[in-house]
Parts: C-alpha cells; structure tokens; sequence
C-alpha cells in the first residue's frame, strides 16, 4: 500500500500558493523545458519602477500551517518547501515564475549531453551561505553523498538523488550528473529538488548530538539517525533570506506562534538584480482559520489564503479598501478527485466505477464557488495540448446510476445494495461540499455509504490500512506535466491499483520521448483509456485565491503561482 505523499495536498496546497518563486534570465541551453501553457487568470505584472528600491523594513507576513521540519535534506511538507526552503536555499537550477523556463540558481549555467543522459552544473563564482563561508562541490555533493550511503529518509530532495545514477567532479565548480535513466524534464527535475546545503553546519550539529563520543561517519547509519533530528534548523543556504534557530542562538522559529526569515546579505540574487528580495524579513504566523481571520481584519496581514474568500468579502466588503482578491491557476494545481480501490471486489468492475461517476454533481459544487475552476475530464489542465477535446464529463444522474449498478448486480431493492466506504480529509469547504453532495446522491442511487471523515494524520493511516473504498482528496500535479505517478501501475499516486497494461505502455513511452508534440499524443490517447476505465471520479480543478495587500506592489502571477521576488513596499507603509 503506497502511503500518502506531500503531494497529495489537502489545505496546504492553495495556502501555500507557490509563493517566492525566484524570477532570472532564461537559460538559452535546449533543456531549458516550458510546459503547456496556463490561460491568464490574474492581472497582468506591474512594470518594474525605473530607479531600484532601497531594501525595505518591511516584514511580509501571512499565516500557514506550522512545519514538522525545516531541514533541507529531510523536509517533506508543502509549506517547509513553498514558503521556507525555498526562500532560504537555492536549487542547482530554478524555474522562472512567470514563464515556468527553466533558469539558472546557485548553478550559473547547465550544459546538457546531446542525448539527454547527463548535464553539467557549473557553481556561480563566489558563491557564498548566508554565514559568508564559501560553497565547495562537497556542499553540493553533500546530498548525494547521503543518497548513496541510503541511510538517511529524503525529503523532496530526494526527488533528485532518486534520478542521477553518478556525478563526477570535472573542474573546481563542476559537476556532471548522469541520469539513471531517460526521462523527459530529468535536468528539471534534478535541477530543482537539488538544494544547495552547508556540509560543514550538518557534520557540526551530528558531531553536538554525538558528544562526548566521537561524531560519527557521514555516511553511517549512526549518523544519517543523528542527522534526521535536526529538524528546527535548515542551516545556512544561498537563498535570499535565512532561518536563525541554533539551540543556544537567535530563536526565529516559535512554536505554535510564528517563524521569521531575515534578509541574508551575502545573497547571490540580490547582488545579481538590486530590486529583487527587498522585503526585510518574512513572517509565518501559525493560526487556526478563526484566529488567521482575526489577524486579517486586523490589517496585520499582506496575504491571506482560503478557498472562501469570495463569501468572506460579501459579508466584509471593507476588505476590499485594504486588499485585492487575486484567482489563479498554476502549473501544480491538480484536480479534485476520489480514487477508487480496485483492489476490493466491487469496485474491479468498471461498470460499478463508471455509475458512481453518475453521483457527483459537479455543478451544484462549482456554483458560486468563484474558488473553483474547469471541470475536470483527465489528470492534466483542460487547456493542456495532451487533454482530449473530446471528452465529456459523466453526467450527474443518481437514476441512471442506480440502473447501471442493478445491470452490474447490485439492487437495493432487491436488498443487494452497494456498500462503499469513502475516506474523506477534515479540512476544506469544497471537501465538505463534495462529500455531502456525494452522501445525498448516493441515498437516491439506493449506495449505502460509509462517509469516514477524517483529521489528516487519521486519513494517512487509514489510507494505508486499505480499508476504503474511495479516496477523497485534492490531488496536485507535477509542475513538469507528467501523470506517470497518477496513472502507471506502478506510479507513487496510484492509491487504488489501478493496472492498464495499454495504459502503462503509454506513460512509459511518453516519458522518454524528448518531442513535445509526440509526447502529447501519447499522453492524450492514455488520457483516453483511463477516462474509459474510470479508476478515479475526476470532478473540478482547483483555483488559488488570495487577498493581497495593497501595499504590496510588483508582485507577478505566473506559471508557479503567485512571486513576490521584485515586490515592494513603500516605506513609509512598511512596518
């Protein structure tokens, strides 16, 4: 049974909203990779001003779920890797958040075999961490280093290690890295879940856990269980800011309060645009929904996220005189859907699937719900060039459902009925609506529904017991397009089992084929079959909405969200 990954994003995911994307030159190189692209929701980017800002005072502050870990190597969560890590350590390679392009980072250029099979990263000259200790190639190789020696859990990092089959230093800011196999946007992939870490700051604080015995190995077992302890520091990294938390330090990072990131002033960026990265400081508030909503009638808050703000603002319409409501669509942003368990009897039969398609009424869910966007009819975005255009969503009707389920053996009336057990996350608005427009349709199709409605750590445990029938969640996609993981037998999101061997044979070949117009059309005859085979209920797609403040100008709305890279604010506004 394949446990839940941070993708799989509940609340997270729309707070979050993919914030602090870094904004550089695009890269000239041919693996510079650009996905389909997203139709404009958002305003247009305001000009830059003619003269640069001084850096700013200003704290840009809005509140999040509380990461478990901050630790670059080890950080698995959505908001550890959105609104912390990525502000505070730079990958290899970096995407443009306008365009999705892929641009260098802490690498300042990337050359790329002529077979796709390996890249060159070359560090930026003088590259430094946020403490002005220089960053060696041991820094760099320091992850892959604990990949090799396979003792330590990864976090998202891990999505690199997982596809470099070696690296060979080949010059003193050089590395070659070759793939383990091919792979489409490999130099993407690995490019940006390559953090750049501080090898000196982790052996430190292994050796502090180890005393008074002898630190030990790196690459030992004893050391990768020291190591995954740090899990209030990230150390220092190359980013624009840092997180100040030693033991017997500056304490940035309060518990159930908040989390500050200071400006780092030895910051490649900042030296490289003069307007980028002026804010002060940024802060995470922890708060519950009530308590965040309290904050941001109090104007102490530049963003707020949440999948009610319309309904919010018609009941406070003051709102509008300090704030602006910003919807948008984004290159992670997937899809709400249930999974079905092909696993357990009844739902092996496509038939039985396909009915219970019948009994979401996705209408009556998007309806003033200004948070929600297309319907959905495949696990990519409607405007993707790998969408079939031709697919039309099941139509809600819990008559036509109940006849085909009697057709598949299954009669209430009868007294057969269809017992479904659906696990569903406590958390969202949507959610809640999906699952009570989901209990009604079902009495009317005569399904007997065991509606299990659970807090997220209950939801992942039960998910891995595979005790369910149906699998509610928001479910989010790979920046890079790729549905490999959602539909492939052996894909790390498939919860349900779901095995189509055309299907398989699809994704493999999609995944390797460097053309983007091929790619599309193996992706959309895949799209075909799965949407035939019904293995998952696709409904909508998801909007990010926010209130930003109007103090904040310049900030962009682009491929990987919303960037305040080259935002400001006046300082006489600032606080």
């Amino acid at each position: 049974m394949r446990p839940l990954r941070a993708s799989l994003c509940v609340a997270a995911a729309l707070a979050a909203a993919w914030f602090g994307a870094r904004a550089l030159r695009a890269d000239p190189s041919p693996a510079a990779q650009a996905s389909p692209a997203i139709a404009p929701i958002a305003p247009a980017s305001p000009a830059a001003p003619a003269v640069a800002p001084v850096a700013s005072d200003h704290v840009y502050t809005g509140c999040a779920e509380s990461p478990d870990d901050v630790n670059p190597l080890t950080a698995a969560s959505a908001v550890a890797r959105r609104l912390v890590l990525a502000r505070t350590h730079d990958g290899l390679l970096a995407a443009d958040p306008a365009t999705g392009d892929l641009v260098p980072a802490a690498a300042e250029r990337f050359d790329v075999a002529a077979d796709g099979g390996a890249c060159t990263f070359t560090l930026r000259q003088g590259l430094r961490f946020a403490d002005g200790s220089e960053v060696t190639l041991d820094d760099v190789l320091f992850p892959w280093e604990l990949a090799q020696a396979g003792h330590l859990a990864l976090g998202f990092v891990g999505e690199a290690m997982a596809r470099v089959a070696g690296v060979e230093r080949t010059g003193e800011r050089a590395l070659r890295v070759t793939f383990r196999d091919r792979h489409y946007a490999a130099v993407r992939i690995v490019g940006e879940a390559w953090l750049v870490v501080s090898r000196r700051f982790f052996v430190q604080r292994v050796a502090e856990r180890a005393a008074p015995a002898a630190p030990p190995a790196v690459g030992s077992a004893e050391f990768a269980a020291l190591l995954a302890q740090v899990r209030s520091e990230c150390g220092p990294g190359t980013g624009p800011y840092r997180l100040d938390n030693a033991p017997a330090g500056q304490q940035d990072w309060r518990p159930r309060q908040d989390l500050l990131l200071r400006r780092n002033e030895h910051s490649w960026q900042r030296r490289a645009d003069l307007q980028a990265w002026t804010f002060g400081g940024i802060r995470i508030l922890f708060r519950d929904q009530a308590a965040a909503t309290n904050e941001l009638f109090a104007g102490a808050l530049d963003w707020f996220s949440s999948q009610s703000l319309p309904t919010l603002l018609r009941a406070r319409p003051e709102l509008t005189a300090d704030y602006r409501l910003l919807s948008y669509d984004h290159d992670a942003l997937g899809v709400y859907r249930v999974v079905w368990n092909v696993r357990r009897g009844p739902l092996q039969d496509a038939r039985v699937r396909r009915a219970l398609a019948r009994l979401f009424d996705v209408a009556a869910l998007r309806e003033g719900n200004e948070g929600l966007g297309a319907v959905a009819v495949a696990h990519c975005k409607p405007s993707a060039p790998e969408c079939p255009k031709d697919l039309t969503p099941p139509r809600f009707d819990p008559e036509a459902a109940r006849a085909e389920l009697r057709a598949a053996g299954f009669d209430a009336a009868a007294g057969t009925p269809l017992r479904l057990v659906l696990l569903a996350p406590v958390g969202t608005e949507v959610l809640q609506r999906i699952a009570d427009l989901f209990a009604d349709a079902c009495r009317q199709a005569g399904v007997e529904l065991d509606l299990r409605q659970r807090e997220f750590a209950a939801y992942v445990q039960e998910q891995q017991a595979d005790e369910w029938d149906g699998l509610l969640a928001l479910q989010s996609f790979r920046p890079w397009g790729d549905p490999w993981d959602l539909v492939h037998s052996q894909g790390t999101e498939n919860f349900g089992g779901y095995r189509n061997a055309e299907v398989d044979r699809l994704a493999d070949a999609a995944r390797v084929e460097p053309d983007a117009e091929a790619r599309a059309r193996l992706w959309r005859a895949m799209h075909q079959l799965v949407f035939t085979d019904q293995p998952a209920a696709l409904l909508v797609h998801p909007l990010a909405s926010i209130l930003l403040h109007r103090r904040i100008e310049g900030a962009i709305v682009g491929r990987r969200g919303l960037s305040v890279e080259r935002a400001r604010v006046a300082a006489e506004r600032g606080k």
